[in-house]
């Protein structure tokens, strides 16, 4: 059995890196690999429902719809001026800019969306449309998603490359094209399994978890969970409970159960702003709640509710939380 590159080309340049040979193939292949490479170059077009941003300022944003792209004028070009992927395709007579900014499990950082958007848009170089793709086969968390359509920007997410693949048997075409397919494939199915189980060592399955929280606290989500890393790169994830300053907070470590915390140096500055008394009167746990990590799909989960001797004592074991699937309510939840 011949082993798949991409079980050892796992970081963002080798995947630039494939996302340029696509499009090169569209440009200077024959055959059914070039038809491949368009096909790609419309798969990307029509990632966002087709939306695209009006080069020549008539509008702000608009739909290309089904367009179908001829040829590859420009390009591809890797890291020009900062972009991952830089390419120039004429659709139905429109000649389109691409910006691709490629992700595998890292998120955007400091406005860069924004600046390769704007860059594109006063480089002088002519263009009709400029079509601005996220592109990440790692998990795409709801406020990442967001925060990339805010900027412009469709979502081409591993879902959409497995969907691409598996039209019209193109994984036979090459190689290549076996491989990314295949290993893509795999981290689709392997976050699959992790949420089926629940498995909370993995981050994105401790946000689904919040965001259903949230969702049975507060019937929204309109607040997104707080995500990052401790020292030594395992996952956290973390809730506000009611207390909208956060002081608060429902958390999830991947080597630590569930808890109800509170934040001391917020303890501290309600303490110098309100005096004992006023503090006396909010909610003041001794301690962290801790929690037993939930057992899914059981008799029992490890839920916790304060005892008779009320907020302040420590908490004991409630009621059952239902969690199969991020839409499910949580029941016995410490109100």
């Amino acid at each position: 059995m011949v082993p798949n590159i991409f079980r050892y080309a796992t970081k963002e340049l080798s995947q630039d890196a494939l996302i340029c040979w696509l499009v090169a193939c569209a440009k200077e292949a024959e055959g059914e690999l070039r038809e491949c490479g368009l096909a790609f170059v419309e798969a990307l077009l029509r990632s966002g429902s087709g939306r695209v941003i009006d080069a020549r300022k008539v509008a702000e944003e608009g739909y290309q719809g089904e367009g179908h792209a001829t040829t590859v004028e420009r390009g591809p070009c890797p890291q020009h001026g900062g972009i991952d992927v830089y390419f120039q395709a004429k659709v139905d007579g429109n000649l389109v800019s691409f910006v691709v900014e490629d992700k595998t499990g890292t998120e955007m950082h400091g406005g860069q969306l924004e600046r390769y958007r704007q860059a594109v848009g006063e480089d002088h170089v002519a263009e009709d449309l400029i079509k601005a793709v996220y592109f990440k086969t790692g998990y795409v968390f709801g406020d990442e998603r967001q925060l990339a359509e805010r900027a412009g920007y469709c979502v081409f997410e591993a879902e959409d490359v497995v969907g691409f693949f598996e039209k019209g048997a193109r994984t036979a075409l090459h190689a290549f094209v076996h491989d990314f397919a295949e290993y893509v494939g795999g981290l689709v199915e392997s976050r699959r399994q992790a949420r089926s189980q629940w498995n909370l060592d993995e981050g994105f399955v401790q946000w689904e978890f919040m965001v259903a929280l949230s969702q049975a606290l507060n019937g929204s989500d309109a607040n997104w969970p707080a995500k990052d890393f401790n020292i030594g790169g395992s996952a956290w994830t973390q809730y506000p409970h009611y207390d909208r300053r956060g002081n608060v907070f429902w958390r999830l470590d991947s080597w630590k159960p569930l808890r109800l915390m509170v934040d001391t140096n917020a303890a501290a500055n309600m303490r110098s702003q309100r005096g004992t008394a006023g503090l006396a009167r909010s909610w003041k746990p001794r301690s962290a709640a801790a929690w037993s990590r939930p057992r899914f799909g059981g008799s029992e989960a490890g839920t916790a509710r304060p005892s008779a001797r009320g907020r302040s004592a420590r908490w004991t074991r409630g009621a059952a939380c239902s969690a199969r699937d991020s839409t499910s309510a949580c029941r016995g939840w410490p109100s």
